[in-house]
């Protein structure tokens, strides 16, 4: 069997005092769609961070491909939240999305070449904004300037596709369109979406995890109500229609 593309093994981070993951393991395999959900402040960026080797744990260790090499992390795409990027920057679609092929480029000085340009007009053939690509990302709507963000991490051609809190600021038809994009992308890569919204939560979803500081877990594409009182703390009633579930506003999070 193939190595996981992704392999988080005893991870703890404490940050000015406070513990914010313990003991997080975690695998995750080509072709697999992993979900991490949780409340506001569980956890769940700094553990993207902690894999994209933005922060190092303070013990256990990530691997990339079977590897500790720094240099794998270059086969990660990330898509962070929607509202880290600054849309009035005066830069075309295109160039956009061309600037993930930075990563990619090993001579001095950093010049686009005809592959980083062939991948990019790819990238956004994939996403479906071929035609945009000469407009300014400002004059896009939501859903657009969310697939240019997603097309800019494809560019990499990576192996995980990472994903923090994709769809905050989309509406429901754009965000049901997102979810068939990403479906239609596991045949070439993992992904792993983070959400504190049980509620966006897509049918075509392999794993599911809650996260709040300590990763719970049946390996399984259910949210089990043991999982949700585990993480959120507190008493917990999940509405079931087929998916999505979600947890009732009226339970807070115990202190």
């Amino acid at each position: 069997m193939t190595a996981p593309v992704i392999e988080v093994d005893d991870v703890w981070v404490r940050l000015r005092g406070r513990t914010i993951l313990e003991a997080v393991s975690l695998a995750i395999h080509s072709g697999e769609f992993y979900a991490i959900i949780g409340p506001n402040g569980g956890g769940k960026t700094t553990l993207l961070r902690v894999i994209l080797g933005l922060l190092a744990p303070c013990r256990g260790e990530v691997r990339i491909g079977g590897s500790t090499d720094p240099a794998m992390r270059k086969d990660l795409g990330y898509v962070p939240q929607f509202r880290s990027f600054d849309f009035d920057y005066p830069i075309t679609v295109r160039e956009m999305v061309l600037s993930g092929r930075l990563g990619r480029i090993a001579r001095r000085p950093r010049r686009y070449g005809a592959e980083d340009r062939a991948r990019t007009e790819e990238a956004l053939d994939t996403m479906g904004i071929a035609d945009l690509a000469d407009r300014q990302i400002r004059n896009l709507s939501g859903g657009e300037q969310q697939r240019a963000i997603i097309a800019r991490a494809l560019v990499g051609d990576p192996k995980a596709l990472l994903l923090d809190e994709p769809t905050v600021y989309v509406d429901a038809p754009t965000e049901t369109q997102f979810y068939e994009i990403l479906d239609g992308l596991r045949d070439r890569m993992a992904i792993i979406l983070v959400t504190h919204d049980i509620g966006v939560l897509p049918g075509h979803v392999t794993r599911v995890a809650c996260l709040n500081r300590r990763l719970y877990t049946h390996d399984t594409d259910e949210i089990t109500p043991d999982m949700i009182e585990a993480a959120y703390r507190c008493p917990v009633d999940l509405i079931a229609h087929g998916v999505p579930h979600r947890v009732l506003p009226e339970h807070s999070r115990e202190e």
